[in-house]
């Protein structure tokens, strides 16, 4: 799963911004992630209605409704690793290792993503 994707650097026009802090903006349905984030799609291949959700690297990020428990794709187009985050029903809490430049056309960890983080999580075990 780890690749570079380099080929992915481009341009995006973005069609909204998200109000939290932690996100970066929202992308058309079709596109390739913004450079400096980690962004997720609904469906493979970067993506689905409502376009791709991003994470700018700062701090805790709750997903957005549209792909949360349903990221079927992520590129990481930026040097940082982060931390993809489930919180299963019955409690606790699983990561997911991305490292910078890493992507993936169809994630196998599609319907856990519950958010993302830029620090390793202490309280939470590798799933």
């Amino acid at each position: 799963m780890r690749l570079r994707a380099a080929a992915l650097l481009t341009a995006v026009v973005c069609t909204a911004a998200t109000p939290a802090a932690a996100t970066g903006p929202a992308l058309p349905a079709v596109g390739a992630a913004l450079p400096g984030h980690m962004c997720f799609w609904p469906e493979p291949n970067e993506m689905g209605p409502g376009g791709g959700w991003c994470y700018n690297g700062t701090g805790f990020a709750e997903a957005a409704p549209h792909v949360k428990r349903h990221a079927k794709s992520f590129s990481n187009q930026s040097q940082e690793t982060f931390y993809a985050l489930h919180f299963p029903g019955g409690g606790g809490c699983l990561y997911r290792t991305v490292y910078g430049g890493d992507y993936a056309s169809y994630w196998e960890w599609w319907d856990k993503l519950d958010g993302v983080q830029s620090s390793r999580p202490t309280d939470c075990s590798p799933g």
